[in-house]
């Protein structure tokens, strides 16, 4: 078949571009708006998704059906209209829905083209997968960038990276003293920083960062050409890239697996946590994409003999991972000795490659040694001794990678369960990548696991552990190859639909990603607080270990499995009617569960939850403390102020336990007031200021239908008021 003329599509590029162009002069929205340069950047995102499709046909590739297309212009045609007439509409968070309506059509799109590629993987996964594997993601990523940069301006250490690229850019140096004073923070975003606590400081008074540069040096081309988007749009290629490899890496492990590849290719690509990096600023997607490069060349090795491209491809990234972050030297080392091994055991590249990775290591604690007189440059050696932590601390941080509902791979998309049971057939099967997943990571895991840093330091779930994450999708594709069960199909169904449902949130409120170390989450806290109930108690939390921290884990797995192995009775349901039936199933858990929150006896409640009303106060510590997991967290109540608490009783008696630290800020006299309603059940007087204390009160009867209601009284002269840390209610019931 004859090649598409390229004339045709130079000339699709220069009108979308034109009419890009006219829209950013002509559209009548808000300028800056978000939803404003989604629209301005359509015709482009059109084109290029049409090509791809185009393409993919001419390549050997299915065909778009013609009617779906047409109805996907249908679509954006008619959110279009609404989002023009979005402000004569008067719906509350109009933006986001216009904004959810797209992210629908790109991911009915998204479905269809990824069908449209199985062909080209033919029967036996190809060594070099076509560069549709790479376009695809990298289109879906552009396209989500307009809304998502916009709606939410660079957070955690995303700003600090943008700054150092700045730096480089313009000053050719990481001092950072004068981009502050003179507000360069302003190419990429409105609010105002300051240097982060505990940056290191030059003998001069010099300002840098604790980041390194390397991440910045590779987004420097792209910034001077393109400002902050020239820099998020390389940070796409760099995810776009890593998801490329992830199919490549299919064929060392899954050859005769292309269409169980595929889909676990397009979980890795478009389904959380990898989509949400796509369009931020962050170390981990540069360090997995290396690391991902120099395991392809070692499996390609394979007993022959090490040549120069060994030396590139397996060398580099062994010398450049501490480069990008000094922790991923943990992967430099098994990553060589891995090399070493598979290449037949050569003294020569072991000799040379161990020496330089020493020599890289040992230079940069001496550079940060003279340079900010701490080889760690803000961290301590005791930080990074696994002896000083217990293993309590392992299981907290080892189960809420995968578990916590705010910073863990289950809670950004369930779809990722499917790893419980694929686990299990891998340990069975003694699989080789199950063994290259724990040799890689198990050295960096043991080092990190532990640290109250794995929550997340205030970024997107699954951080730490994103480097593993390829590895992950691959561990799916023995078990996807054994799908034809009806409960398998049912569970592919429900964690699908919630994963979409999900996906979709995130990137319409890419904030709600960013979570506080707290063991609450934004999505659960906006259904608690219209639910009047505790929702949060019934998900795990590792930086609030509750009972569901220790429940989910091992239910989880037998339950999961369990269905995935279901073994039909008579003849496998079809298709459709198990899907529907995983769907329906998950509906009903829906509805179930506020019901069952509600109903469970409240017996530990966290007075800062968002379900608890409160008349005035503010959080302890305030939300922006740093490491907030070293502290109590609580809810001060000041003087005339008052907190209810909604309480579901396990009984008709109860004791009540509260922990408090009375705040004196007035000689004068102070009283807590615990009523069941409008009751008085006790009087408490604090008498030692800043102090802990556990307070009894009880045992009290119990009305079903009341509140507990906690109020703050005593005098009120000029100044600031006494108060009350209160960090925790346990309520006993008999």
């Amino acid at each position: 078949m004859k090649a598409r003329p390229w004339i045709p599509i130079a000339v699709e590029a220069v009108g979308a571009l034109a009419a890009s162009t006219f829209l950013a002069l002509r559209l009548p929205l808000p300028e800056g708006g978000p939803l404003r340069d989604t629209l301005v950047f359509l015709p482009v995102f059109l084109v290029l998704f049409g090509e791809i499709g185009r393409w993919t046909a001419l390549r050997g590739g299915g065909r778009l059906s013609p009617r779906g297309t047409a109805l996907e212009l249908a679509a954006v045609g008619l959110l279009v209209v609404l989002a023009l007439a979005r402000s004569h509409l008067g719906l509350a968070r109009s933006e986001e829905v216009i904004a959810a309506g797209f992210l629908l059509v790109l991911a009915h799109r998204l479905v269809r083209q990824i069908v449209a590629l199985r062909p080209l993987l033919g029967e036996r996964l190809p060594s070099r997968p076509a560069v549709f594997f790479f376009l695809l993601p990298f289109a879906a990523y552009l396209a989500i960038l307009p809304w998502s940069a916009r709606h939410r301006q660079p957070d955690g250490d995303e700003p600090y990276y943008l700054l150092v690229t700045h730096s480089l850019a313009y000053d050719l140096d990481a001092d950072l003293t004068n981009n502050y004073a003179a507000a360069d923070w302003r190419h990429f975003m409105d609010r105002a920083i300051e240097p982060q606590p505990g940056d290191p400081v030059g003998p001069h008074g010099e300002k840098f960062s604790r980041h390194n540069e390397l991440l910045p040096m590779a987004l420097v081309p792209a910034y001077l050409l393109g400002g902050k988007l020239g820099a998020l749009a390389t940070m796409a290629a760099m995810t776009a890239a890593l998801a490329w490899i992830t199919l490549r890496l299919g064929c060392r492990y899954f050859p005769e697996h292309p269409g169980e590849a595929l889909a676990a290719w397009a979980l890795v690509a478009f389904a959380p946590p990898l989509l949400l990096y796509s369009y931020q600023v962050w170390v981990e997607v540069p360090a997995a994409l290396l690391l991902m490069v120099g395991l392809d060349r070692i499996l390609h090795l394979d007993g022959k003999r090490w040549g120069w491209k060994e030396w590139v491809a397996i060398g580099l990234p062994v010398l450049l991972l501490p480069l990008v972050k000094i922790r991923f030297v943990l992967i430099s080392g098994p990553l060589l000795a891995m090399g070493w091994w598979y290449a037949g055991k050569p003294r020569r590249p072991i000799l040379i490659l161990g020496a330089l990775l020493a020599a890289v290591a040992a230079g940069i604690l001496l550079y940060n040694q003279a340079l900010y007189s701490n080889p760690l440059k803000i961290h301590t050696w005791q930080e990074v001794d696994p002896q000083r932590y217990t293993l309590l601390d392992y299981a907290k941080g080892g189960l809420g990678f995968f578990w916590d509902s705010a910073f863990g791979l289950f809670g950004s998309a369930p779809a990722w369960g499917l790893l419980l049971p694929a686990t299990l057939l891998l340990a069975i099967r003694k699989s080789r990548l199950l063994v290259h997943l724990v040799w890689l990571t198990f050295p960096y895991l043991v080092i990190v696991a532990p640290r109250n840093e794995w929550y997340g330091g205030w970024s997107p779930p699954f951080r730490y552990a994103l480097i593993a994450l390829p590895l992950l999708g691959l561990a799916l594709v023995p078990l996807l190859a054994r799908r034809d069960r009806p409960g398998a199909r049912a569970l592919l169904a429900a964690l699908a639909a919630l994963t979409l449902i999900l996906t979709i949130v995130w990137v319409t409120v890419p904030g709600w990603t960013y979570n506080f170390a707290d063991g609450r989450t934004y999505a659960l806290d906006r259904l608690s607080e219209r639910l009047g109930t505790d929702l949060t108690r019934l998900f795990p939390s590792s930086a609030r270990p509750r009972a569901a921290t220790w429940i989910w884990p091992p239910v989880s797995l037998v339950l999961v499995s369990l269905l995935w192995w279901l073994p039909a009775r008579h003849r496998s349901r079809p298709g459709t009617a198990a899907g529907l039936a995983g769907v329906s199933a998950l509906l009903l858990v829906a509805a179930v569960l506020p019901g069952t929150a509600s109903r469970l006896p409240t017996r530990v409640v966290e007075l800062e939850d968002p379900h608890v009303w409160k008349s005035g106060g503010h959080p302890h510590p305030e939300l922006w403390v740093v490491e907030r997991t070293r502290h109590r967290g609580g809810w001060v109540l000041r003087v005339s102020e008052r907190l209810k608490v909604p309480v579901s009783p396990g009984g008709k008696r109860v004791r009540i336990r509260l922990e408090a630290e009375f705040i004196r800020n007035q000689p004068v006299p102070f009283t807590l007031e615990v009523c069941e309603g409008d009751r008085r059940l006790a009087l408490w007087r604090p008498a030692r200021p800043r102090v802990w204390e556990t307070i009894v009160l009880g045992p009290f009867e119990w009305t079903d239908g009341q509140p507990l209601v906690l109020l703050a009284h005593g005098p009120a002269p000029p100044g600031q008021l006494n108060g009350v840390i209160l960090d925790r209610l346990e309520l006993e019931w008999r």
